[in-house]
């Protein structure tokens, strides 16, 4: 099975049950249905399944905050990360902490009026302020920007957060370019893109599943993190078939892996194998109706329906005979020991 772009929009012509349907829909419109179906219909239900198929992990340091005196308010406080526009539905999966030694702490979601009610108090607030019994230290959403409460909590600490990553837009392969050889960072594609001259940043897509994005080279991945994937990256030559990338950044780029538009992508990212076919019976039938045959979307609309339940049953629980369980307080192995790692 052929999982590029151009695949699946073959696999979509065959499904459409009108002759002459295909006529009436070039190639650019068919991946605008399969990417509407990936966006709107397979993603959210994978995601439902809570087995963090597209979690990713990113942290923030926090500035060090200055003393304030007592009962003045701080003014220009740096005790935010904004929720990265890339998050579906702009959520986050979970906030933490991490202080200098090493210490992890779980924050808790607050409401604005929880955080309203309570005095800004001194910035000498540690991270052992959630012991108190009259007051809590968490986070509360403001518009798109996570406040970290109270201010002074994650003075010059980590805040980790990680959110679930969608997979980037779909492009056509006549949109992108394989690569065919590497020297350095200088790669060399299977044909000059119509692009070329017009756009100035890229990203690398892996030519393996799941067809992630591939990691910068140039940027250290720290512990726990998720690596810096190759997805907006400047172009810094181009010049026929041959591109430039930044130095040190393409290290991990190997024969075969694609060169797309910047956060597009030939392939459906991430999404297990076995939902392909449900991705491409949703498009179908989205193209069905768009074609006024009701009937015939109606029976594709049917099959999808069967096809997903399916489809989710074969991809959750992820590791089939170790559930995710709770672990004891008491265990060999708990989350959180005093100072130690792990939750809180």
């Amino acid at each position: 099975m052929d999982d590029t772009t151009s695949g699946l929009i073959e696999l979509v012509k065959q499904r459409e049950t009108i002759p002459d349907s295909g006529a009436a829909y070039s190639d650019d419109v068919l991946l605008n249905f399969l990417d509407q179906a990936l966006k709107g219909f397979v993603v959210p239900a994978i995601e439902a399944t809570l087995e963090e198929h597209f979690v990713v992990t990113m942290d923030t340091q926090m500035p060090t905050i200055p003393n304030y005196p007592y009962g003045s308010p701080p003014v220009n406080v740096k005790n935010w990360v904004l929720v990265p526009g890339e998050s579906s539905g702009l959520r986050l999966r979970d906030v933490y902490v991490v202080g200098n030694d090493g210490t992890f702490y779980n924050l808790p979601r607050l409401t604005p009026t929880q955080a309203a009610a309570q005095g800004f108090g001194n910035v000498n607030w540690g991270l052992q302020y959630n012991n108190q019994l009259n007051s809590v230290g968490g986070f509360f959403l403001q518009g798109n920007q996570l406040q970290v409460f109270p201010y002074g909590l994650a003075s010059g600490k980590i805040i980790r957060i990680t959110y679930q990553r969608p997979p980037a837009d779909l492009c056509l392969t006549t949109e992108a370019g394989q690569v065919i050889n590497r020297v350095g960072d200088v790669c060399t594609i299977d044909k000059v893109l119509p692009w070329y001259g017009g756009i100035t940043r890229v990203c690398a897509i892996s030519n393996d599943l799941p067809h992630d994005y591939v990691q910068d080279s140039s940027v250290d991945t720290v512990v726990y993190t998720s690596y810096a994937p190759l997805n907006n990256i400047l172009l810094a030559n181009c010049v026929s078939n041959i591109i430039t990338l930044p130095a040190g950044t393409s290290n991990n780029i190997q024969i075969g892996d694609w060169i797309c538009p910047r956060n597009q992508s030939v392939f459906a990212q991430n999404i297990p194998k076995d939902l392909l076919p449900v991705l491409v019976q949703k498009a179908a039938s989205m193209v069905l109706e768009s074609a006024g045959d009701r009937e015939g979307q109606s029976t594709a609309e049917s099959t999808y329906k069967e096809m997903m339940k399916m489809g989710l049953l074969m991809i959750a629980p992820r590791v089939i005979g170790k559930p995710i369980k709770l672990i004891p307080t008491n265990s060999a192995f708990k989350a959180s020991r005093i100072r130690g790692w792990g939750r809180r």
